[in-house]
């Protein structure tokens, strides 16, 4: 009697130590050797993938086959795409993320690596509809044959789906750090936090709200004193202008001290010592640098554009009289294809390859004055190159206190960022040959993505990491004015969203109403902000700190997210309120 209940209760016992050896193996061993996010043991995430295989369980008829896959199924689901999104993209990933992520990510994979990814991805979408199909031809056959147990179910199916995913959370932040949450409440409940994060911050782009918000942002275009964007420079000329975005760029300042021999050009560090500092963007690093260097937008994902976006500064030095270029490393990505021609780029130009940036520069001339937008790639995973640099074997005191799993990582991205930064001095100086009063901008996009955790498994001093972790303001942007030189502002934060202005005010082009006036980022009340995060400036250091949401910061902020929605999502209601001569 007491074999043939154990036998027919196995599925109970043995689903839930399946669960918790695989969660064990996935989010504890495996995951930090490559670097991934690891995650505290969470009892939460063990329960919650055990009801629903439960779940999975009666509605499949007892079918053990069927429910042991579909564990498999779902801690491959929560556990290891959650981690890598939480990872890579700093937020757990939903399925309507991957219209959005899916087409780039193919795009910049090796073919071996396409093809893995999009066998993977058509399995594991196609398991997850194929079960959710089967769970509902489960409960149909159950009405026809027991309707007080179908109802019951039904109730514990929309319960349990609503406890997991979709119950309101009280948000006390205007940010979501989701590994903070994985770590306290467990990988799931930050899928449900997300839903209600997203619902609190949420910008909505009707007709009445555009209207309302370009009345707000109006108003304070009409009171700003643009002399700080001002660069000390004597001429009536039309200056060429460069603007070029370094793909996972970041220089190992913080790490110096424990440097044998710096990789990094002396050139370059003179440069970047003398240069205003910004802070990295988490989530589509290299697509929101673009956006928000180009058209002055809070960081969102775009539609592909069908209509253009007018008085984007790439439209705006189109009509000063300069010529547009729009000069891509990589292949096609983020729909730029279509991106870029419709915010003004005359000319536009994929897959130039591993620093040649410069040598298309130097190989092609124009008539008119050029603006010219760049996409480095040489900080992307697979972009590594052999070089003599022998990063490891000259700086052994770093490298003993990066753990031996992580060596690899770190080594391809420090060469890289090393080759980027010597790239950066002979792209200034191709330009600067050519063009010897050319305003040159570079400003790096987003850290290597594994490059936090890299850094946190390491055995570096307390106080290294710490200065790393809380340092809002990672990296340099690189400005040359001429031949004046190098040039930087007065203060650190200078907001990435402002970059168009700054060009446009120095190329004396007309941007009274424009997009990149309109979303312009003032200093209100002293606070900094970019990439829609508020900031003060405490003595030099850039400290990241809450506003309330009755805050002018924080209201001026929204007004320009619901602009950027409506530019870049929505129906550009905005065109309604602007005379617009297109």
């Amino acid at each position: 009697m007491k074999y043939n209940t154990l036998k027919n209760n196995s599925f109970l016992i043995i689903s839930l130590i399946l669960i918790i050896i695989m969660y064990y193996l996935i989010t504890q061993l495996i995951f930090p050797m490559f670097s991934v996010n690891k995650m505290n043991f969470s009892i939460i995430d063990i329960i919650y993938v055990y009801v629903f295989s439960i779940i999975s369980y009666i509605l499949s008829n007892k079918n053990k086959l069927t429910s042991y896959f579909f564990i498999i199924v779902a801690v491959f689901s929560f556990f290891t795409i959650e981690p890598l999104g939480m990872t890579i993209e700093a937020k757990p990933l939903f399925f309507t993320d991957m219209p959005d992520m899916y087409p780039s990510l193919i795009e910049v994979l090796p073919l071996y690596m396409q093809i893995i990814t999009i066998t993977a991805t058509v399995l594991y979408f196609g398991l997850l509809l194929a079960y959710a199909l089967y769970f509902i031809y489960g409960l149909y056959k159950m009405y026809k044959t027991n309707i007080k147990k179908a109802v019951v179910m039904t109730i514990v199916v929309i319960f349990v789906t609503y406890i997991s995913f979709f119950r309101p959370v009280k948000i006390n932040s205007i940010y979501a750090d989701y590994n903070d949450i994985a770590n306290k409440y467990g990988i799931i409940n930050t899928i449900s936090y997300r839903i209600s994060y997203d619902k609190s911050v949420e910008a909505r782009d009707n007709k009445e709200s555009v209207k309302e918000a370009l009345k707000l942002l109006t108003d304070i275009q009409n009171k700003r004193d643009i002399s700080n964007l001002i660069l000390p420079y004597d001429t009536d000329k039309k200056r060429n202008v460069f603007v070029i975005f370094m793909e996972s760029f970041y220089d190992y300042e913080h790490f110096i001290p424990l440097m044998d021999k710096d990789p990094f050009p002396k050139e370059y560090r003179e440069w970047a010592s003398n240069s205003t500092r910004v802070g990295p963007n988490d989530s589509y690093g290299s697509l929101f640098a673009r956006t928000s260097g180009l058209i002055a937008s809070s960081p969102l994902f775009p539609k592909k554009q069908k209509t253009p976006i007018y008085t984007a500064l790439p439209y705006i030095m189109k009509d000063n009289g300069y010529h547009t270029i729009a000069l891509e490393e990589s292949g096609v990505t983020y729909y730029l294809d279509a991106l870029l021609p419709n915010i003004g780029m005359e000319e536009v130009v994929f897959s130039l390859g591993l620093t040649n940036i410069k040598n298309y520069i130097k190989t092609n001339n124009y008539d008119k004055p050029i603006f010219l937008a760049g996409f480095t790639f040489m900080g992307h995973a697979g972009s590594h190159v052999e070089n003599d640099l022998n990063v490891y074997d000259n700086n052994k005191r770093l490298m003993d206190k990066i753990s031996k799993k992580d060596i690899p990582v770190l080594i391809e991205t420090m060469e890289n960022s090393a080759l980027a930064a010597k790239d950066i001095i002979d792209t200034r100086d191709t330009i600067l040959e050519k063009y010897p009063d050319a305003i040159i901008i570079f400003k790096h996009d987003h850290l290597y993505p594994y490059l936090k955790t890299i850094i946190e498994n390491s055995s570096i001093d307390n106080n290294i990491k710490e200065d790393f972790f809380n340092d809002n303001t990672i990296s340099p942007m690189l400005i040359w004015n001429g031949t004046n030189g190098a040039y930087r502002f007065e203060e650190d934060g200078f907001p990435p969203e402002n970059i168009p202005m700054f060009v446009a005010v120095n190329t004396k082009a007309n941007y009274t109403n424009s997009i990149i006036s309109l979303l312009y980022k003032d200093k209100i009340d002293n606070i900094i902000r970019y990439y829609n995060a508020f900031y003060t400036n405490d003595n030099g250091s850039i400290k990241k700190i809450e506003v309330k949401k009755d805050s002018t910061s924080y209201i001026v902020n929204h007004a320009q997210k619901i602009l950027s929605e409506d530019i870049l999502r929505g129906k550009k209601y905005i065109y309604t309120y602007i005379n617009n001569d297109k």
